[in-house]
């Protein structure tokens, strides 16, 4: 395959600041066609990056002739389909965070990848990735912190309630995603494994909310999300996620050990370290041999011409949301859940199957 021709499903600001510088500076690549609810923002993208053409619909981008890939960088609501779409056409996809509405769409997402034998993938949140090699070295290869026995999760800011429609907010959008907890998830994973049972609450601190329609609605995506319950390594685990915060520790992931601990401060992306005898958490320098950085849409291209993989892959997505449904059962049932699940039984936030 002389060229890979790229289409796009969606103008975002990722879209805009990461996929397409990548992918237009990748060498054999052509982004070919671009769709966007917004269509002014699909023609502003296409002058700035030379892209010939705007597509009337995200349908036409996956049914396209002229397209052998599809980033998927939508909303949730439409991953899903969109994904299915574009493998049933013969197109390789990379779909954006979060991977879907819920595990049911999810599941259906891995099989449907299983069976084209295309290049499937996630696209990783970029908070995590810099001491990705590094977490991973102490961690699993070095014993750093010993034997692992707590995790704590904080992803807490102040935000004011939007004056109009947020689609981060509308359950039919989002499903069982909220806050950060999918992107927060997924990178605990790497570093500590899932989950074994889990227990949480969810908290609505607006009661109303605005709409796509504009008419004014009662909230059911939670504003406070707080999980807890242990690991399948035998750690315990707690999330405390919330947009309604003030002067908030911030997002960071803590692992503390029978030996050690590390902090990793998310957006900062700086490492805190004690081992052993240490008398004080001390700065970890990531080198520059171990750093990792956003390079998943060129690792995606070169998969497409050598066959090879792309993590995170869509089970690892699998695997993160069955937590975030196991989160939003617990706070809609009042019980702890066993992971993993028998079954989906989520549609969204509040909405059984």
């Amino acid at each position: 395959m002389e060229t890979i021709r790229i289409g796009i499903i969606g103008a975002g600001w990722v879209v805009e600041t990461r996929h397409l510088p990548a992918l237009t500076r990748s060498p054999g690549v052509s982004c070919r066609l671009i769709w966007s609810r917004d269509s002014a923002k699909a023609r502003k993208l296409a002058r700035k990056f030379e892209i010939p053409a705007v597509a009337r619909s995200w349908e036409e981008v996956c049914d396209s002739a002229d397209i052998d890939a599809v980033v998927v960088a939508t909303p949730p609501v439409l991953h899903c389909t969109v994904t299915h779409r574009s493998l049933e056409a013969g197109k390789h996809v990379l779909c954006q965070a979060r991977m879907a509405r819920n595990l049911s769409e999810a599941q259906r997402m891995v099989a449907a990848a299983k069976s084209s034998g295309r290049v499937t993938a996630l696209y990783p949140p970029r908070p995590g990735l810099k001491g990705d090699r590094l977490m991973k070295r102490l961690l699993h290869k070095e014993n750093f912190v010993g034997e692992v026995t707590e995790l704590r999760v904080t992803g807490m800011s102040f935000e004011k309630p939007p004056a109009g429609y947020d689609w981060r907010l509308d359950p039919e959008v989002v499903g069982v995603n909220a806050l950060t907890l999918g992107l927060w998830v997924e990178v605990a994973h790497r570093w500590v494994g899932p989950a074994a049972i889990v227990s949480a609450v969810a908290k609505v601190h607006h009661p109303v909310r605005s709409s796509v329609t504009g008419t004014i609605v009662t909230a059911t995506v939670p504003d406070s999300v707080v999980a807890a319950g242990t690991l399948q390594c035998g750690a315990a685990f707690s999330y405390h996620l919330s947009h309604s915060a003030s002067f908030s520790p911030g997002h960071r992931i803590e692992i503390y050990g029978s030996r050690g601990s590390l902090i990793y401060r998310l957006f900062s992306e700086e490492i805190l370290g004690a081992s052993g005898d240490a008398g004080e958490l001390t700065p970890m320098v990531v080198s520059a041999e171990e750093e990792r950085s956003q390079t998943t849409d060129q690792e995606f291209i070169e998969a497409i011409r050598t066959g090879g993989t792309v993590s995170p892959t869509f089970e690892e997505g699998l695997r993160y949301m069955e937590f975030c449904e196991a989160v939003a059962l617990s706070a809609h049932s009042g019980s702890a859940v066993r992971l993993p699940l028998a079954q989906p039984a989520m549609d969204s936030w509040g909405k059984r199957l």
